[in-house]
């Protein structure tokens, strides 16, 4: 708990800092809100409001998430259409005005949140409104480049102050943090920079009227991936359950795949792969049995030794576990074909396809090495848990350079006895 308090409090004296900076900014151009156009201010805080409710989760970390929308787009467009002080004003109030409406109907944040949100956007919205006008000039071709620059100025901010936010709050690695958040929907607001361009070009030829005719466009695109990702996410989630509902039948096999899941992220981050890649196999490996739900009850609880037939029958699943995986359309190319093929062997005696060494993905081959170990290590109906000795002893007399990879089997045992009392290991 004490470790707790210690990061809430850095981060709440972080979110202190950029607050203060940022009404310095603001109290010392006040003056600039008395050109204000009441309308136009009203007109574009209702249309950056809009945005701002429809989000996607990009990364979730142990202590709150981050979430992406088209904001950004109504966010720069803003910046440059009003001075520095209503810019800010603006944008600052609509991040934290979704979430204060989630407070009052129970779904509260720390206070340390509203005070960064609203800072961090209304620093950022600030210093980009204010290059925008310092740059501006009759130029117009000019000024699209200027535009540009100004999106991704207020992106690489938005993205900063977000990075330090969590690095703060969670102590993630900070390249690996980087990796995380710039990345999936993060990255794919970047792209639409351009998307800021276009729309200030037909602002400027055409009035007013080109920026909700414009957004709205931006928007149903916006609500088409919101409903994508929500797609997606409850795919994934009724998969898990599927699997979960699979291993609560059985005693035995109990949080087996969270458990392979686990060690599968460990040895690939001591791989030094990718954390979109971790993440990625760390799924994979999560679902790796999840076709064994077209398997008979009757042959998996089987308590003596299968027979041939069905032995057969259970070598089937991870075709199965394919077929179902490939219903979800971001594990179709990459987490079906691992599936696939986790059971294959280093020496090619392995199944479906008979691939040999590096042939085999190098995720199926991380997910095969998991799996065995927490299998060994795990009561079955026809024997006990073995000792992590006992385990060991198996895997690197009968399985390394046979059944698994060799070098996966040596991360494995180090990861595993690194974590391990002294006195649980033996030399």
């Amino acid at each position: 708990m004490v470790v707790k308090h210690k990061e809430e409090k850095a981060f709440f004296v972080y979110s202190s800092i950029l607050l203060s900076v940022f009404l310095f900014l603001m109290i010392k151009d006040m003056r600039a809100i008395l050109t204000l156009n009441l309308n136009l201010f009203l007109t574009l805080f209702l249309i950056d409001l809009l945005f701002e409710w429809i989000e996607i989760p990009a990364y979730k970390f142990n202590r709150g998430y981050v979430a992406t929308s088209a904001g950004f787009i109504v966010n720069t467009l803003i910046a440059a259409i009003l001075n520095p002080v209503e810019a800010s004003l603006i944008n600052a109030s609509v991040a934290i005005i979704p979430k204060l409406t989630k407070a009052f109907f129970g779904e509260r944040s720390p206070f340390s949140r509203y005070v960064f949100n609203f800072a961090q956007i209304g620093l950022s919205s600030y210093l980009t409104s204010f290059l925008f006008h310092s740059l501006e000039n009759e130029n117009y071709l000019l000024n699209i480049f200027v535009i540009l620059l100004c999106g991704l100025v207020f992106f690489i901010l938005n993205n900063f102050f977000m990075i330090i936010a969590i690095y703060i709050l969670s102590g993630t690695d900070v390249q690996e943090l980087i990796s995380k958040v710039i990345s999936g929907p993060v990255l794919g607001s970047a792209l639409l920079i351009p998307v800021i361009a276009v729309i200030y070009i037909l602002y400027v030829y055409m009035g007013f009227i080109a920026i909700p005719v414009s957004l709205a466009v931006v928007f149903s695109i916006q609500v088409g991936n919101f409903y994508r990702y929500k797609y997606y996410e409850a795919k994934l989630e009724h998969l898990k359950l599927l699997v979960k509902s699979l291993e609560e039948k059985d005693e035995y096999t109990r949080g087996h795949s969270e458990r392979v899941a686990e060690l599968a992220k460990k040895i690939a981050k001591r791989l030094k792969l990718s954390p979109r890649l971790v993440d990625r196999i760390y799924n994979a490996a999560l679902l790796h049995d999840v076709g064994k739900i077209g398997i008979p009850d009757h042959i998996l609880k089987k308590p003596s030794s299968l027979s041939k037939e069905e032995i057969s029958i259970v070598k089937t699943h991870p075709e199965k576990g394919e077929e179902i995986l490939k219903e979800v359309d971001i594990f179709r190319n990459r987490e079906s074909r691992w599936v696939r093929h986790h059971h294959e062997r280093w020496d090619g005696k392995g199944y479906p396809d008979g691939l040999k060494g590096e042939e085999i993905p190098l995720p199926s081959r991380i997910i095969a090495v998991a799996d065995v170990y927490e299998a060994l290590r795990s009561n079955r109906p026809y024997r006990k848990a073995l000792s992590h000795d006992e385990a060991k002893r198996i895997l690197m007399n009968e399985m390394k350079g046979t059944v698994l990879d060799p070098r996966l089997v040596d991360i494995l045992l180090e990861i595993v006895e690194e974590e391990m009392r002294p006195e649980e290991v033996r030399v």
